[in-house]
């Protein structure tokens, strides 16, 4: 992540305007290939703007109004929606293809209906993303976000009574172990964790994540150390919820495929084994990523990492 340029004694207010614009800076850069379809990263790209701009409203929230932290979260919100509907498609596709082009061209063949499917599927997710990004709603959206990123910000400093904290290099480890409180907490209840709370656990990660990457300009250099360890258990938990949504989806075709196999042009035979074969790779994928979970978090959850994270805002 490129440097966002904070300075220790920069308020609340101030920080989070300037991390939410080198966010939105990276979001606009995305929007033409979004919308002309050269890179299916590009959407990739986009949405993670997105959520590490609602990542930044959350850490932030107390330097911003009622007002500002609605409209911002209401936009980003519709705008994540369309490119997610469009890049879990993304996902699945390629991991499909890749999975598909491990067989003979003529057992390739199995798999043509499901691909069909999620072309369909992805091409009209990508209208509705289109329709979204040509709307006034979206129009609005990014007026209203520029011109909330480039007033200026007013610090005031005096109080009655006693001073508050106030600048980022003051609030900043509070907000930073708030982060690693809310994944501690899940510690006890992580041996036989369902799909459903280790789910919750990645997204808490994210949080986590992004919290240590927005405040990376005035952490030490231990930072870094603890954001390897961090995406690593990220990734982990992030390909099993990509199996596990894939999974969902597989049940779902295969549910219905009587119906989908009279309007799909590459059906061939009536019963789906190469997709059957593939739900049961994919099972078997996601139970591979269970029972490994424990010794990714085992080596999250050290001693070691709680040093270098200690060490990391202790400069400030």
């Amino acid at each position: 992540m490129s440097s966002i340029g904070l300075l220790p004694s920069q308020s609340l207010s101030e920080a989070g305007q300037k991390v939410l614009k080198h966010h939105f800076h990276d979001f606009l850069k995305q929007e033409s290939d979004v919308r002309l379809s050269k890179d299916i990263e590009a959407v990739h790209d986009m949405r993670v703007a997105t959520r590490r701009m609602r990542a930044t409203l959350r850490i932030f929230k107390k330097g911003f109004t009622p007002s500002e932290l609605k409209f911002l979260t209401k936009g980003l919100q519709q705008t994540a929606h369309v490119l997610g509907a469009v890049r879990d498609l993304d996902v699945f596709i390629e991991k499909l293809t890749i999975y598909q082009h491990k067989f003979p061209l003529a057992e390739q063949i199995g798999l043509a209906p499901l691909l069909e499917y999620c072309h369909l599927q992805r091409d009209e997710a990508r209208a509705k993303m289109l329709a979204y990004l040509q709307s006034s709603a979206y129009k609005k959206f990014k007026t209203k976000t520029a011109h909330f990123l480039n007033k200026d910000i007013q610090t005031d400093d005096s109080f009655s009574i006693k001073p508050f904290p106030n600048q980022i290099q003051h609030v900043a480890p509070v907000l930073i172990y708030e982060r690693y409180e809310a994944l501690r907490a899940y510690e006890p209840f992580l041996m036989d964790a369902s799909v459903e709370l280790l789910h919750q656990l990645r997204i808490d990660f994210k949080y986590f994540r992004y919290t240590l990457e927005n405040f990376h300009d005035i952490l030490g250099n231990e930072s870094g150390v603890v954001l390897a360890n961090v995406k690593e258990i990220q990734n982990h938990l992030g390909d099993l919820n990509d199996t596990n949504v894939a999974c969902q989806f597989l049940k779902n075709f295969l549910h219905n495929w009587k119906h989908y196999r009279k309007s799909l042009a590459t059906t061939r035979s009536k019963k789906p084994s190469a997709i059957i074969d593939y739900l049961n790779v994919k099972l078997a994928e996601k139970e591979r990523l269970l029972s490994t979970f424990p010794s990714v978090w085992h080596q999250f959850n050290s001693t070691n990492l709680r040093l270098n994270l200690a060490l990391s805002i202790s400069i400030l």
